[in-house]
C-alpha cells in the first residue's frame, strides 16, 4: 500500500506539473484537468500521512475531496467540448456541496481533538451519527450518476457537433473521454457496493477489499494524465459557435430561399466533383466554405435539408467513391489499401475501415478481392 500510494501521488502531482510547466497552447480545460490531479494528489497524500505514518491530526480532513471528482470531470469535459467558452464564476456552484459538507463537518468535527475524531469515524455506528451527516453521505453517493448524466450529453453534443463540421474526427472526437467515463462509474459502483457489503458505512474503516480499490484508480489517473496531456484543441480555429446544429427551424433566419438552397447544392456538388476538396485529410466546413466562397452555415443547411447528411458522412462518401474507384483502375498493381486511402483523403485506417464497410456493406479487403475476381 505505501508503494501505491506514494505512485498516485507522484503521477498525480507529477501529471499536473507537466500540463502547466510543459504543454504548449493550454486551453480552459487543461488548468481545469492541471488543478483536478493537484486535488487528487492531495487526497492520496492525506491517504499517505494517515494509513501509513499514523498521523491522526489529519483524520478528518479532507475525508470530502473524493466529492470533488465528479463536478472536476464534469467542468473538465464541459471545456473540452465548448473550447471558445471563458471560464464563468458561475462554474464554481459546482463546489456548493462540497463546501456545505465542509463548513459542517467544521461546525461540529474539525476542531475537536484527534481522538474524538477517531471517535467519531471508527467507534460510532451509522445509527449514531447525526442525520445531517448521513444526508451528506447520501449526497456524496448519488453525485456521480448525477453528474454522469450531464457529461453524456456534452459528448453527444459534441459529436454531433463534429459531424457536422470535420471531415475527420480523428484525436479530437474524445473517444477516450468515453472510456474514461465508463472506467469511472465501475469504480464508482464497485466502491459504493463494497462499502455496503463490508459495512464501511457503519463503521468507516478500510479494509483491504476497498484499499484494492487504489490500483483501479492509479490506472485512471494515467488514462487522465496521459491522454490529458496530448489532448489535442477541440475544434481549433476553425469552431464556429454561430453555427447551429438543431432540427430545421435552425435555418429559418438563416437568409437561403429555397431557390437559393438548390442553386448552393447545384454550385456545392459541381465543386465536389471538379475540385475533390475531399482529398485533403483535415477538411473541415470552414475550409470548403472558403473553398467555394459558400457561407458556412448555408453549406451546413444545404447538406443537412437537402441530402439529408451531416458533413462527415458528405465528405466520407465522395472519399468511399474515390477509394472505389482506384481499386477499379488499379486492381492489377500492387498498391496496398492503405496507400490507396490516403490518396482518398483517409488519414486514420481504422477510420476508413469502418467507413468504407458502412457505405459498401463490404471490408475493403472484400471490396478488392471482388473486383480482383470481375477482372
Amino acid at each position: 500500500m505505501n508503494l501505491l500510494l506514494i505512485s498516485a501521488i507522484l503521477l498525480s502531482f507529477g501529471s499536473s506539473a507537466a500540463i502547466f510547466l510543459r504543454k504548449k497552447n493550454k486551453t480552459t480545460a487543461d488548468t481545469v484537468l492541471a488543478i483536478w490531479l493537484i486535488f487528487l494528489g492531495l487526497d492520496y497524500l492525506r491517504s499517505y500521512f494517515i494509513f501509513e505514518k499514523d498521523i491522526l491530526f489529519l483524520l478528518g480532513f479532507g475525508y470530502t475531496l473524493p466529492a470533488l471528482n465528479a463536478p472536476f470531470l464534469f467542468v473538465y469535459v464541459y471545456f473540452l467540448t465548448s473550447p471558445k467558452a471563458k471560464f464563468n464564476p458561475k462554474k464554481l456552484l459546482h463546489l456548493i456541496p462540497f463546501v456545505l459538507y465542509n463548513l459542517y463537518l467544521a461546525s461540529f468535527l474539525y476542531f475537536k481533538s484527534p481522538a474524538e475524531r477517531y471517535d467519531f469515524f471508527h467507534e460510532t455506528s451509522l445509527a449514531d451519527r447525526p442525520l445531517l451527516f448521513k444526508i451528506f453521505e447520501g449526497l456524496m453517493i448519488i453525485i456521480m450518476p448525477v453528474y454522469v448524466v450531464g457529461i453524456v450529453r456534452y459528448l453527444r453534443k459534441h459529436l454531433q457537433d463534429l459531424r457536422n463540421r470535420f471531415s475527420c474526427r480523428d484525436k479530437i472526437d474524445l473517444s477516450w473521454v468515453n472510456y474514461l467515463l465508463i472506467s469511472v462509474v465501475v469504480l464508482w459502483t464497485v466502491i459504493i457496493v463494497t462499502k455496503i457489503v463490508t459495512g464501511y458505512y457503519n463503521d468507516m474503516k478500510y479494509n483491504d477489499t476497498l484499499l484494492t480499490m487504489y490500483y483501479f484508480e492509479l490506472i485512471i489517473i494515467v488514462i487522465i494524465g496521459y491522454f490529458g496531456f496530448h489532448q489535442e484543441v477541440i475544434l481549433g480555429k476553425f469552431y464556429d459557435p454561430n453555427i447551429k446544429d438543431k432540427q430545421v427551424k435552425k435555418y429559418s433566419s438563416s437568409g437561403l430561399s429555397e431557390d437559393g438552397a438548390d442553386l448552393a447544392r447545384t454550385k456545392l456538388i459541381n465543386f465536389m466533383d471538379q475540385e475533390k476538396p475531399y482529398l485533403i485529410s483535415d477538411l473541415t466546413l470552414d475550409k470548403l466554405s472558403e473553398m467555394v466562397h459558400i457561407p458556412a452555415h448555408h453549406i451546413s443547411q444545404v447538406i443537412n435539408d437537402k441530402l439529408d447528411k451531416n458533413f462527415y458522412e458528405f465528405v466520407n462518401h465522395y472519399r468511399v467513391k474515390e477509394v472505389k474507384r482506384l481499386i477499379e483502375e488499379n486492381h492489377g498493381e500492387k498498391y496496398t489499401l492503405l496507400s490507396i486511402a490516403h490518396d482518398s483523403g483517409f488519414n486514420s485506417k481504422s477510420t476508413f475501415n469502418s467507413i468504407f464497410k458502412k457505405y459498401t456493406h463490404l471490408t475493403p479487403k472484400e471490396y478488392m478481392n471482388q473486383v480482383n475476381l470481375r477482372n
